[in-house]
């Protein structure tokens, strides 16, 4: 990977990085700042500690196998739509990615039903599963051609709908939900709307899914759907 820069990194655990960030002597960090460890983050480095670690590694390569299903579009083929998620799973997968699973497949039942009454999409639409989800990031032939990405990988944890993407999409997300019916005779906006006070469209940011090789080195609009508190 040309395109990272040569620094060695290791995950390390909650209480290894408690001990590091406490011993930090630097300037303060912003009231903003928010972190989803116990420990509230006070400053930043340098700090007196020097830490030393061992990284054992094996390299090797492995075969993965990404599973595509095509509907090639009627007016521009060459410009793709692509809906994924991930299969593998770090634990026991039940949330993330089985939840994100069955939506993919629903939705790929439901395109088969349109099909055969003759619907064709304007752009080709890729439902896309991906195995090992973050080495399985594909950018050469679907970055170049990709309209938007939208990830499904943790598509139901809660009972609220929450969105994160990247600003182009902001407006298309608000037309949608206005469209999709929700509980009590409500559209999802509706539900959204009254649950934040207001609409609460979260930026698409991190690595944490099968979105961001798109997002990040491609520059493809993203969005990450799911349900969740």
């Amino acid at each position: 990977m040309k395109r990272f820069p040569k620094i060695p990194s290791m995950p390390i655990s909650v209480e290894n990085a408690e001990m590091i960030l406490e011993v930090l002597e630097g300037p303060k960090v912003p009231d903003e700042w928010k972190v989803t460890l116990k420990y509230k983050v006070g400053r930043v480095g340098p700090g007196p500690t020097l830490v030393n670690f061992t990284y054992q590694e094996e390299k090797k390569e492995a075969t993965i196998h990404n599973v595509f299903a095509v509907i090639k579009g009627w007016e521009e083929p060459d410009r793709y739509i692509l809906l994924g998620n991930h299969r593998d799973a770090w634990t026991y997968g039940a949330v993330d990615p089985n939840s994100g699973t069955t939506a993919l497949l629903d939705i790929a039942r439901r395109y088969a039903l349109l099909m055969r009454y003759g619907w064709v999409p304007q752009r080709t639409i890729i439902l896309c599963s991906w195995d090992a989800e973050e080495f399985g990031m594909n950018l050469v032939n679907l970055g170049s051609k990709a309209v938007p990405y939208l990830n499904v990988d943790y598509a139901v944890q809660g009972p609220g709908f929450f969105a994160r993407a990247t600003p182009q999409l902001d407006n298309l997300i608000i037309d949608v939900t206005k469209k999709d019916p929700d509980s009590e005779d409500m559209e999802v906006y509706q539900t959204w709307f009254g649950r934040n006070n207001g609409i609460d469209n979260q930026r698409l940011g991190g690595v944490y899914s099968d979105y961001a090789s798109f997002l990040q080195h491609a520059g493809v609009p993203s969005i990450d759907l799911y349900y969740g508190k």
